[in-house]
């Protein structure tokens, strides 16, 4: 299994969640019904020891550990000896979190030359490895969206949709449609911080299981309040598998199906109620 699949949660500060306190985050990690974590292990060329304090404990919960650090593109090799130090920490799998500093003219070369780095890391080159940046590629034209594609497993786009001012699931499929030309795998980010609307947490989850995105995550654990870390908790993720997403919308969209819990068990009572939708029962 990919490890990006089902529901994680971003750590920036480690201290500034659940006060620092390992035991009591992954404790929650798990009562919150998430997959794994992404803890900030690097900012530019420097490594921050926060992950190796939580990877074991949170490995041992059975939560994947996804480390991500900050690329600025002006020490790419000092950025590969912090990645390699995070794989060596515990680290699962690896996020590129790449932004303003790559949206110029220099953007594509600095790129290119994070791969090709990358590709003659002897430590890195069987690691999974994710990019997070911007959610509306239309907006952000110099990005150089199609060379992260190029040497990355799966994008992470930040589909903050309170600051975008548009309902999650307008920003959402606006998204998955936007980035649908890179023809790599989508974990979209979600917003659990700021001024949201109550709700639009679980609608963020609910859309996202149908568009059948393997897996999601909210930034960030210490900007999010109580309110929002129990919406998280409240549904369980399971998307729509890819090769029965074509039928999963068709179903949804003439009401046979309700668009909720794709893969739940199908009752002998359910299955009554669909075939009476179906107009087979008279």
């Amino acid at each position: 299994m990919d490890p990006w699949v089902g529901k994680q949660m971003w750590i920036w500060e480690l201290e500034r969640a659940e006060n620092g306190a390992v035991g009591d985050i992954v404790t929650r990690a798990v009562n919150l019904g998430l997959t794994g974590l992404l803890v900030k292990a690097w900012d530019g060329q420097r490594y921050w020891e926060q992950l190796n304090r939580i990877a074991g404990a949170a490995k041992n919960a059975g939560l994947v550990v996804g480390a991500w650090g900050y690329s600025y593109g002006n020490n790419i090799s000092g950025e590969i000896q912090c990645m390699e130090r995070a794989v060596k920490g515990g680290a699962d799998w690896l996020v590129i979190d790449a932004e303003i500093e790559y949206e110029n003219r220099n953007g594509e070369k600095k790129a290119a030359s994070l791969s090709s780095e990358i590709a003659f890391s002897s430590i890195l080159k069987n690691v999974k490895l994710g990019y997070s940046s911007f959610a509306l590629p239309a907006y952000h034209a110099q990005f150089p969206y199609k060379r992260f594609s190029a040497f990355c497993n799966v994008a992470l786009p930040q589909v903050y949709w309170g600051d975008f001012r548009m309902a999650p699931e307008d920003a959402l499929k606006e998204c998955v449609q936007q980035y649908s030309q890179f023809g790599l795998q989508m974990a979209p980010v979600g917003q659990s911080y700021g001024d949201i609307k109550f709700g639009e947490i679980t609608r963020f989850i609910k859309i996202a299981g149908e568009l059948g995105v393997p897996g999601i995550s909210f930034w960030s654990w210490q900007h999010a309040s109580d309110t929002m870390l129990n919406d998280i908790r409240g549904p369980q993720y399971a998307p729509v598998s890819p090769w029965a997403s074509k039928s999963w919308n068709k179903a949804t969209l003439k009401g046979i199906m309700d668009g909720t819990e794709p893969q739940g068990n199908v009752t002998r009572e359910m299955l009554a109620v669909v075939l009476d939708r179906l107009g087979l029962l008279g």
